[in-house]
């Protein structure tokens, strides 16, 4: 029975070792067909199935038992799939990989209108690979490339700047846009002198012909022969026209006009609340004083640009004049009339002793202006430089009215009022009436006690 098991046995390990010597192993190659660059990353299928990738060497080995051929197929991303049948006896297969045609599409548009460029020759060359195309209406081309190249582009239109370029190719189509800048293009930007900001909406003349208006941002585009002498005029509103002739040299794109400002003369005239010049008075333009008025009231400047100013006219004992003013077009002649200054004015009104009457209605210029305090005092703002009519009226007092003036430029003031208690005639009638009445009554009881007096003694002397 074990001498059974052992021959069993043998028979096993020989079968297995015939086998194990009939296997093959299959190194796979992977490379790229045009440049025999290794491919890594390539899925490799036997008979249908997925099997490996290659390594970063392009290389994979594959194990079989050598007793048929197999179907080999290599699949990678931007290649032609690789099909193919391998001997059962080959060892090693290199795989030579096609790049996958793609589509690379120019489209080309002018600089300056944005519309497609039509008629432009657009070439394109790569290794083993050469064409050459005319872009139609929508100014696009197409070519079918490999994938992962590198294209040279050369691109040549009538009245354009020829354009080349470099295009490297991914593993999918590529669309490329491109601008075609027109070989007589030239702008011309139109600044302030001073600020150097753009200047919209300033005209611009060629050879004495209106060739348009600058935009937003200053700028306008211009159509010009090369290798010629032209004459420039700019002009703007409220700057000074811009003139230059000027030879175009071929490698001219932009042109510079910056325009000054226009100068304009200016006055301004100070007067007060009765029409009468203020000599003397400060005149501030955006905050800088520039002088000040003449005996007249007067004060002119010559040499003021265009543009938009803060005017502050400032004088002693007056209240501040401003006003904001566009200067444009024309000089301008200002008249300031500046208000006189308030006085903090107190109106004290007291008897003859110094004590405060308080209650005193106060009228000034005709006007009610309030009732004295505990303390007679009323509080009030009154325009300097004008004399004033004040009275003041309160039950037990006289009126009392008096003339205030207050001189220019006065901050506080004091009106003084001394009010006199007033008696009342009729008061003093009755009180009179009441004590002649009091002198009367008494005398007349005199004269009735003596009376009763005198009686009893005439009676006593009847008596005796």
């Amino acid at each position: 029975m074990k001498k059974r098991r052992f021959i069993i046995a043998l028979l096993i390990s020989c079968i297995l070792i015939c086998c194990t010597a009939q296997a093959v192993t299959l190194r796979i190659s992977v490379v790229d067909k045009q440049t025999d660059d290794a491919l890594a990353d390539a899925s490799i299928y036997v008979d249908g199935d997925y099997v490996g990738r290659t390594a970063s060497d392009g290389t994979y080995s594959y194990v079989h038992s050598g007793k048929r051929d197999l179907n080999l197929k290599v699949v990678r991303k931007g290649y032609r799939n690789w099909v193919d049948y391998v001997d059962y006896d080959e060892y090693r297969m290199e795989v030579e990989m096609v790049r996958e045609d793609v589509t690379l599409t120019f489209e080309l548009y002018d600089a300056a209108t944005l519309k497609p460029v039509v008629g432009a020759v657009v070439r394109a060359e790569g290794a083993d690979y050469s064409d050459s195309e005319v872009t139609g209406s929508s100014g696009s081309v197409k070519f079918p490339v490999k994938a992962g190249e590198l294209y040279n582009v050369e691109t040549r239109a009538s009245g354009y700047y020829d354009l080349s370029k470099t295009v490297q190719m991914e593993n999918s189509d590529r669309v490329v846009q491109y601008w075609l800048f027109s070989n007589d293009l030239l702008a011309i930007q139109v600044r302030d002198a001073e600020t150097l900001a753009p200047l919209k909406g300033a005209e611009v003349y060629i050879d004495n012909a209106r060739a348009g208006e600058t935009d937003a941002d200053g700028r306008l585009p211009l159509h010009l022969e090369r290798a010629k002498r032209y004459s420039f005029r700019v002009t703007a509103p409220d700057y000074q026209p811009y003139q230059e002739s000027r030879y175009l040299e071929v490698d001219n794109v932009l042109l510079t006009a910056d325009l000054s400002k226009s100068a304009y003369q200016m006055s301004i005239t100070a007067f007060d609340e009765a029409t009468k010049p203020i000599e003397g008075a400060e005149i501030y333009l955006n905050g800088t004083l520039k002088g000040k008025t003449n005996p007249y009231g007067r004060f002119a400047l010559s040499d003021i640009h265009a543009g938009t100013y803060e005017i502050l006219v400032r004088a002693s004992g007056y209240q501040d004049w401003s006003e904001t003013r566009q200067i444009s077009g024309q000089g301008e002649d200002i008249v300031a009339e500046l208000g006189y200054d308030r006085a903090s004015v107190t109106i004290r009104a007291q008897d003859p002793d110094l004590n405060p009457v308080a209650g005193a209605v106060v009228v000034i210029d005709g006007q009610v202006v309030g009732v004295t305090d505990g303390l007679g005092h009323l509080n009030t703002a009154l325009v300097t430089n004008k004399a004033y009519a004040v009275t003041a009226a309160c039950d037990g007092y006289r009126n009392i009215s008096v003339n205030a003036d207050i001189p220019l430029g006065t901050a506080e003031f004091t009106v003084p009022l001394v009010m006199e208690q007033d008696f009342n005639v009729w008061v003093l009638v009755a009180g009179v009436g009441v004590v002649a009445a009091i002198l009367i009554g008494a005398v007349l009881v005199i004269r009735h006690r003596r009376a009763g007096q005198n009686k009893g003694k005439s009676r006593g002397r009847d008596s005796l």
